[in-house]
């Protein structure tokens, strides 16, 4: 009965954490760009004991379960339209690179741009983007190619001028990128050095202008992993209560 009862604490604690992971993808249902997590569980190390008299072979115990890591599931959000000629998309694998406020890379799906005081393209947190383009002061139109040629049209001239090139990032394994904060991700060394190509070579994707990405987030598979969860710790909580009947029960035994 004592094991039981470091058994269910396991269970609760990861019930706990799914939840949490859950809870902050439900948040994020509406943030544009936003990838979901999901939490993998496995079973902790099982123990011997000695066999019993009616028994040939020693016995394994399991010894509860614990999370191993959080994944995020880089899968592509749906594409919307929102006439802003700021707003890129990327439809493929890629990232765009932006510089953070300590100088280092850091690497976004959420392609809603704007410009700074300076003219520079920057994400919607006012970070620049890797690749320094400059804006004109007297620009009347911007056009983003899905080869991510940026395009301008100076006052009144009917010629489009390109003033910079986008590039996309992509990594061999996007997994091990660190989360950030703010729709933003690190390298790491597991997630392998970043890769820079042109928009539609080697797997990073096109440019879609006036398009944003949706969070990938289904409120569906949200609410049914909620539900399980809830129960999942309610179950364990329940293992808690009966252990420590099953204790108070035996105690009284001896009065």
């Amino acid at each position: 009965m004592i094991e039981a009862l470091y058994i269910a604490e396991t269970g609760m604690n990861s019930q706990q954490e799914l939840i949490e992971v859950i809870s902050n993808n439900i948040a994020n249902v509406s943030t544009p760009g936003f990838k979901s997590v999901d939490v993998n569980f496995v079973d902790l190390v099982y123990q011997t004991q000695p066999a019993a008299q009616s028994q040939t072979q020693p016995q394994s115990h399991g010894i509860g379960v614990a999370t191993t890591e959080q994944m995020v599931n880089f899968e592509r959000g749906d594409l919307k339209q929102t006439g802003n000629p700021f707003d890129i998309a990327i439809n493929g694998n890629g990232f765009l690179a932006v510089e953070t406020a300590n100088g280092e890379l850091a690497y976004t799906r959420a392609g809603r741009l704007r410009v700074d005081d300076d003219g520079y393209l920057v994400s919607s947190q006012g970070q620049r983007l890797s690749a320094n383009i400059q804006l004109p002061p007297d620009v009347t139109n911007v056009t983003f190619t899905s080869s991510g040629s940026v395009l301008v049209r100076v006052d009144s001239s009917p010629q489009l001028v390109e003033i910079g090139q986008l590039e996309l990032v992509n990594f061999n394994n996007p997994q091990g990128l660190k989360r950030l904060g703010n729709n933003l991700y690190g390298a790491t060394e597991q997630a392998g050095q970043p890769n820079f190509s042109s928009p539609g070579e080697n797997g990073v994707g096109q440019i879609v202008q006036g398009f944003t990405e949706l969070s990938n987030v289904s409120m569906n598979e949200e609410m049914v992993n909620l539900m399980l969860a809830q129960r999942g710790y309610q179950l364990n909580a329940r293992i808690i209560q009966v252990s420590d009947q099953v204790l108070e029960t035996i105690n009284n035994l001896r009065r």
